[in-house]
Protein backbone atom coordinates (compact mmCIF):
# COMPACT_ATOMS: atom_id res chain seq x y z
CA UNK A 1 0.00 0.00 0.00
CA UNK A 2 1.32 3.60 -0.82
CA UNK A 3 0.30 6.68 1.26
CA UNK A 4 0.01 10.28 0.18
CA UNK A 5 2.81 12.37 1.48
CA UNK A 6 0.64 15.40 2.01
CA UNK A 7 1.14 15.94 6.06
CA UNK A 8 4.24 13.93 6.69
CA UNK A 9 7.47 15.02 8.11
CA UNK A 10 10.36 13.27 6.30
CA UNK A 11 14.02 13.61 7.60
CA UNK A 12 16.51 13.74 4.60
CA UNK A 13 20.34 13.08 5.32
CA UNK A 14 22.02 13.84 1.72
CA UNK A 15 25.07 16.30 1.32
CA UNK A 16 23.65 19.47 1.02
CA UNK A 17 24.96 20.01 -1.86
CA UNK A 18 22.91 16.68 -3.45
CA UNK A 19 19.51 17.58 -1.30
CA UNK A 20 17.77 20.00 -3.23
CA UNK A 21 16.51 17.71 -6.48
CA UNK A 22 15.23 14.83 -3.66
CA UNK A 23 14.38 17.88 -1.21
CA UNK A 24 11.87 19.52 -4.04
CA UNK A 25 10.21 15.89 -5.30
CA UNK A 26 9.47 15.17 -1.44
CA UNK A 27 7.65 18.71 -0.95
CA UNK A 28 5.89 18.70 -4.29
CA UNK A 29 4.44 15.27 -3.03
CA UNK A 30 3.03 17.25 0.09
CA UNK A 31 5.80 16.50 2.68
CA UNK A 32 7.12 18.57 5.12
CA UNK A 33 10.99 17.95 4.53
CA UNK A 34 13.62 18.88 7.25
CA UNK A 35 17.13 18.63 6.24
CA UNK A 36 20.55 17.68 8.13
CA UNK A 37 22.91 16.19 6.30
CA UNK A 38 25.02 13.11 7.32
CA UNK A 39 27.46 13.33 4.68
CA UNK A 40 29.93 16.38 3.42
CA UNK A 41 32.02 15.67 0.16
CA UNK A 42 35.53 16.67 0.71
CA UNK A 43 37.63 17.07 -2.77
CA UNK A 44 40.91 15.77 -2.50
CA UNK A 45 43.00 19.01 -2.87
CA UNK A 46 46.50 18.45 -1.88
CA UNK A 47 49.57 15.77 -1.41
CA UNK A 48 50.49 12.19 -3.14
CA UNK A 49 46.56 11.88 -3.70
CA UNK A 50 45.98 14.97 -5.78
CA UNK A 51 49.56 14.10 -8.44
CA UNK A 52 47.54 11.14 -8.56
CA UNK A 53 44.46 11.77 -10.00
CA UNK A 54 46.59 14.25 -12.69
CA UNK A 55 48.20 11.33 -13.37
CA UNK A 56 45.42 9.39 -13.78
CA UNK A 57 43.76 12.10 -16.11
CA UNK A 58 46.46 12.67 -18.21
CA UNK A 59 46.59 9.16 -18.83
CA UNK A 60 42.97 8.75 -19.61
CA UNK A 61 43.41 8.05 -23.43
CA UNK A 62 45.03 4.51 -22.15
CA UNK A 63 42.23 3.38 -20.13
CA UNK A 64 39.52 0.60 -21.31
CA UNK A 65 37.01 0.85 -19.20
CA UNK A 66 35.96 4.38 -16.72
CA UNK A 67 33.88 3.26 -13.98
CA UNK A 68 32.15 5.67 -11.82
CA UNK A 69 30.58 4.64 -8.20
CA UNK A 70 28.71 7.66 -7.49
CA UNK A 71 27.14 10.81 -8.64
CA UNK A 72 30.53 12.59 -6.83
CA UNK A 73 32.52 10.87 -8.89
CA UNK A 74 31.06 11.74 -12.32
CA UNK A 75 30.65 15.34 -10.78
CA UNK A 76 34.67 15.48 -9.63
CA UNK A 77 35.96 12.93 -12.48
CA UNK A 78 34.48 14.77 -15.35
CA UNK A 79 35.39 18.71 -13.66
CA UNK A 80 39.42 17.27 -13.84
CA UNK A 81 38.35 15.48 -17.35
CA UNK A 82 36.97 18.68 -18.94
CA UNK A 83 40.06 20.38 -17.94
CA UNK A 84 42.53 18.47 -19.54
CA UNK A 85 40.51 16.91 -22.11
CA UNK A 86 38.19 19.29 -23.98
CA UNK A 87 37.16 16.77 -26.05
CA UNK A 88 37.25 13.56 -24.53
CA UNK A 89 39.02 10.62 -26.20
CA UNK A 90 37.53 7.61 -27.73
CA UNK A 91 38.63 4.96 -26.31
CA UNK A 92 37.05 4.32 -23.02
CA UNK A 93 33.83 2.74 -22.03
CA UNK A 94 31.90 4.80 -19.56
CA UNK A 95 30.43 2.97 -17.06
CA UNK A 96 27.70 3.73 -13.96
CA UNK A 97 26.61 2.12 -10.50
CA UNK A 98 23.38 3.37 -9.94
CA UNK A 99 20.79 4.66 -11.86
CA UNK A 100 21.42 8.42 -10.73
CA UNK A 101 25.05 7.88 -11.14
CA UNK A 102 24.12 6.53 -15.14
CA UNK A 103 21.93 10.20 -15.38
CA UNK A 104 24.77 11.69 -14.11
CA UNK A 105 27.11 10.82 -16.52
CA UNK A 106 25.18 10.72 -19.82
CA UNK A 107 24.18 14.67 -18.68
CA UNK A 108 28.46 14.99 -19.15
CA UNK A 109 27.93 13.93 -22.38
CA UNK A 110 29.54 10.19 -22.14
CA UNK A 111 27.17 6.83 -23.23
CA UNK A 112 26.65 4.43 -20.16
CA UNK A 113 27.84 0.64 -21.45
CA UNK A 114 25.42 -1.21 -20.67
CA UNK A 115 22.55 1.22 -20.33
CA UNK A 116 21.08 1.55 -23.97
CA UNK A 117 19.66 5.01 -23.96
CA UNK A 118 18.89 5.10 -20.22
CA UNK A 119 20.01 3.81 -17.37
CA UNK A 120 19.15 0.28 -16.42
CA UNK A 121 16.38 0.02 -13.37
CA UNK A 122 18.95 -1.31 -11.04
CA UNK A 123 22.89 -1.14 -11.37
CA UNK A 124 24.50 -2.36 -8.34
CA UNK A 125 28.02 -3.83 -8.56
CA UNK A 126 27.19 -7.18 -9.23
CA UNK A 127 24.87 -6.47 -11.77
CA UNK A 128 27.90 -4.73 -13.14
CA UNK A 129 30.66 -7.24 -13.14
CA UNK A 130 28.28 -9.64 -15.03
CA UNK A 131 27.86 -7.14 -18.08
CA UNK A 132 29.58 -8.91 -21.20
CA UNK A 133 31.92 -6.05 -21.62
CA UNK A 134 33.79 -6.69 -18.74
CA UNK A 135 34.00 -10.18 -19.15
CA UNK A 136 37.18 -10.79 -20.79
CA UNK A 137 39.21 -8.00 -19.49
CA UNK A 138 42.77 -9.60 -19.41
CA UNK A 139 45.43 -7.28 -19.44
CA UNK A 140 42.84 -4.16 -20.42
CA UNK A 141 43.09 -1.09 -18.00
CA UNK A 142 40.07 0.02 -16.04
CA UNK A 143 40.36 3.21 -13.81
CA UNK A 144 37.56 3.48 -11.34
CA UNK A 145 36.60 6.79 -9.90
CA UNK A 146 35.57 7.26 -6.73
CA UNK A 147 35.66 8.43 -3.06
CA UNK A 148 38.74 7.49 -0.77
CA UNK A 149 38.37 3.81 0.45
CA UNK A 150 35.14 1.88 0.00
CA UNK A 151 34.31 -1.43 -1.25
CA UNK A 152 36.72 -3.06 -3.25
CA UNK A 153 34.20 -6.10 -4.70
CA UNK A 154 34.42 -4.10 -8.00
CA UNK A 155 38.42 -4.21 -8.50
CA UNK A 156 39.28 -7.25 -6.69
CA UNK A 157 36.78 -9.32 -9.00
CA UNK A 158 38.40 -7.13 -12.69
CA UNK A 159 41.99 -7.77 -10.91
CA UNK A 160 41.17 -11.97 -10.73
CA UNK A 161 39.93 -11.38 -14.24
CA UNK A 162 43.33 -10.07 -15.13
CA UNK A 163 42.43 -6.50 -15.45
CA UNK A 164 45.13 -3.67 -14.67
CA UNK A 165 42.66 -1.60 -12.09
CA UNK A 166 43.62 1.77 -10.57
CA UNK A 167 41.48 3.49 -8.69
CA UNK A 168 41.05 7.46 -8.88
CA UNK A 169 39.76 8.94 -5.52
CA UNK A 170 38.92 11.76 -5.91
CA UNK A 171 37.02 12.90 -2.65
CA UNK A 172 36.92 12.09 1.13
CA UNK A 173 33.85 11.48 3.02
CA UNK A 174 33.59 12.55 6.41
CA UNK A 175 30.47 13.68 8.99
CA UNK A 176 29.50 16.89 9.11
CA UNK A 177 30.83 18.88 12.01
CA UNK A 178 27.43 20.03 13.44
CA UNK A 179 25.83 16.77 12.22
CA UNK A 180 25.38 15.23 16.06
CA UNK A 181 24.18 18.93 17.59
CA UNK A 182 21.57 19.86 14.69
CA UNK A 183 19.70 16.07 15.47
CA UNK A 184 20.15 17.07 19.48
CA UNK A 185 18.28 20.04 19.08
CA UNK A 186 15.90 18.74 16.35
CA UNK A 187 12.51 18.32 18.77
CA UNK A 188 10.50 17.00 15.41
CA UNK A 189 9.55 13.21 15.61
CA UNK A 190 9.90 12.56 11.47
CA UNK A 191 7.44 9.66 9.99
CA UNK A 192 10.50 8.83 8.10
CA UNK A 193 13.76 9.17 7.41
CA UNK A 194 16.08 8.71 4.20
CA UNK A 195 19.23 7.95 3.65
CA UNK A 196 21.48 7.57 0.62
CA UNK A 197 24.38 5.58 1.23
CA UNK A 198 25.67 2.85 3.60
CA UNK A 199 27.96 5.50 5.24
CA UNK A 200 25.26 7.75 5.57
CA UNK A 201 23.73 5.57 7.40
CA UNK A 202 27.24 4.71 9.38
CA UNK A 203 27.39 8.92 10.26
CA UNK A 204 23.44 8.58 11.55
CA UNK A 205 23.57 6.01 13.84
CA UNK A 206 26.57 7.60 15.54
CA UNK A 207 25.15 10.99 15.57
CA UNK A 208 21.67 9.44 17.16
CA UNK A 209 23.65 7.69 19.80
CA UNK A 210 25.59 11.10 20.11
CA UNK A 211 22.44 13.30 20.80
CA UNK A 212 20.40 11.13 22.30
CA UNK A 213 17.49 10.92 19.56
CA UNK A 214 17.56 6.72 20.15
CA UNK A 215 13.80 7.16 19.67
CA UNK A 216 14.58 7.73 16.10
CA UNK A 217 15.43 3.69 15.20
CA UNK A 218 11.49 3.31 15.48
CA UNK A 219 11.25 5.64 12.56
CA UNK A 220 10.62 3.96 9.10
CA UNK A 221 13.88 4.33 7.20
CA UNK A 222 14.42 4.44 3.58
CA UNK A 223 17.54 2.59 2.12
CA UNK A 224 18.68 2.98 -1.33
CA UNK A 225 19.36 -0.59 -1.64
CA UNK A 226 18.97 -4.40 -0.21
CA UNK A 227 22.87 -3.88 1.10
CA UNK A 228 21.83 -0.94 3.07
CA UNK A 229 19.04 -1.63 4.27
CA UNK A 230 19.81 -5.01 6.13
CA UNK A 231 23.07 -2.99 7.31
CA UNK A 232 20.33 -0.93 8.96
CA UNK A 233 18.31 -3.22 10.69
CA UNK A 234 21.59 -5.13 11.96
CA UNK A 235 21.99 -1.38 13.86
CA UNK A 236 18.89 -0.89 15.14
CA UNK A 237 16.57 0.37 12.62
CA UNK A 238 13.82 -2.61 12.47
CA UNK A 239 11.43 -0.66 9.95
CA UNK A 240 14.54 0.25 7.06
CA UNK A 241 13.28 -0.85 3.69
CA UNK A 242 15.24 -0.99 0.35
CA UNK A 243 14.43 1.36 -2.91
CA UNK A 244 15.38 -0.52 -6.14
CA UNK A 245 18.35 1.48 -6.53
CA UNK A 246 19.05 5.13 -5.18
CA UNK A 247 17.18 7.11 -7.76
CA UNK A 248 14.45 9.92 -6.76
CA UNK A 249 11.94 8.20 -8.11
CA UNK A 250 12.82 4.71 -6.59
CA UNK A 251 13.42 6.50 -3.67
CA UNK A 252 10.25 8.00 -3.49
CA UNK A 253 7.91 4.58 -4.17
CA UNK A 254 9.83 3.10 -1.45
CA UNK A 255 9.02 6.09 1.30
CA UNK A 256 5.72 5.98 0.63
CA UNK A 257 5.03 1.93 0.67
CA UNK A 258 6.97 2.20 4.12
CA UNK A 259 4.45 4.84 4.84
CA UNK A 260 1.93 2.84 4.05
CA UNK A 261 2.98 -0.36 6.07
CA UNK A 262 3.20 1.65 9.12
CA UNK A 263 -0.23 3.61 8.61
Amino acid sequence: MRVELRGKRILITRPAHQSRGWCDLLCAAGAEVDSIPMLAIEPIDSGPQLQAIKRQILDFDQTDHAIFVSQNAVRLGFDWLEDFWPQLPLGPRYYAIGAATALALQKRGAACAGGGDGAPDTMDSEALLALPTLQNVADQRILIFRGSGGRTLIGDTLRARGARVEYCELYRRALPAHAAGRLAQYAARPDAISVHSGETLDNLVQCIHRSGRVALFEVPLVCPSQRVAAQARSLGFDLASAARNAGDAAMLEALQAALGRVD
